[in-house]
């Protein structure tokens, strides 16, 4: 029970690593405001984690609107006196090559400036004042290295890797711990659909990590968890791929390859 009497807010939290972040943080005692742009979900996500005498209350609304954010945490400030965590999980994305991309707006305003927004708004409402919190950011392996075709995602996720460095160091002195998450390549939903349509694309994927699977949202969440905790007390800016080993294999070699080598 890690979370016992902790107010988190968790962003993106009605499908996927979102969710699985909930589920963990609500299984270990947490009360929890959630949010997703899809209301309707989030209202199903919600009903089915409010069990077992936990509290868990809707936050639905784009976190783009920085006026929904101020808002949003302003109500879970009202209604539970403060915001102990921060899981900045939403995100989107858009596939297309650079020269007619089309999406950069929207993917900024999503992955970087609304993680931006809810930071600064828990932290000036909540954090600063009590001297306490910590902040979860998830990027992507894109906020560390480029792919093509996502020129925004690419550049947002980057962002948010620099956000988090920024907001570490600037609010240590508050004992606001901000940290980074990097995914890899993570079963979600829509990964799982693509999968099915696209068999050896994945499996081309796969070959890629050297652990050889893609990775599954609670094993996102643990990580989350882990840096959310008093666990991870004395760390903070720390930018943690959780890849299965993608970005140690940085040598263009495939993993079976250097399997064969042996």
């Amino acid at each position: 029970m890690r979370f016992k009497e902790k107010v988190a807010i968790i962003t993106g939290a009605a499908s996927g690593m979102g969710l699985a972040a909930a589920e963990l943080l609500a299984a270990e005692g947490a009360i929890l405001a959630i949010n997703d742009v899809n209301a309707d979900k989030l209202d199903e996500v919600t009903k089915s984690l409010s069990g077992a005498g936990r509290t868990v209350v809707a936050i639905p609304g784009d976190i783009a609107n920085h006026e929904f954010v101020e808002r949003a945490t302003a109500s879970v400030i009202s209604r539970f006196k403060k915001v102990d965590i921060l899981l900045n999980v939403a995100g989107c994305a858009s596939h297309g090559p650079a020269e007619s991309y089309d999406s950069w707006d929207r993917i900024l305003s999503v992955d970087l400036n609304g993680a931006y927004y809810f930071a600064r708004s828990v932290a000036k409402l909540s954090m600063i004042p009590n001297r306490s919190g910590s902040i979860v950011n998830v990027s992507s392996l894109a906020g560390l290295v480029a792919h093509p075709f996502d020129v925004g995602y690419v550049a947002a996720k980057h962002g948010l890797v620099g956000v988090t460095k920024a907001l570490a160091v600037e609010w240590a002195r508050f004992n606001i711990r901000v940290n980074c998450v990097c995914p890899g390549y993570v079963r979600t939903a829509i990964i799982a659909a693509v999968e099915k349509r696209a068999p050896e694309k994945f499996k081309t994927r796969a070959r890629h990590v050297p652990l050889g699977r893609a990775g599954e949202p609670n094993e996102l969440a643990a990580a989350m968890g882990f840096l959310a905790s008093d666990d991870a007390s004395y760390i903070t800016g720390l930018i943690m791929p959780v890849d299965g080993g993608q970005m140690a294999l940085s040598s263009g070699w495939m993993a079976p390859e250097i399997e064969h080598l042996g």
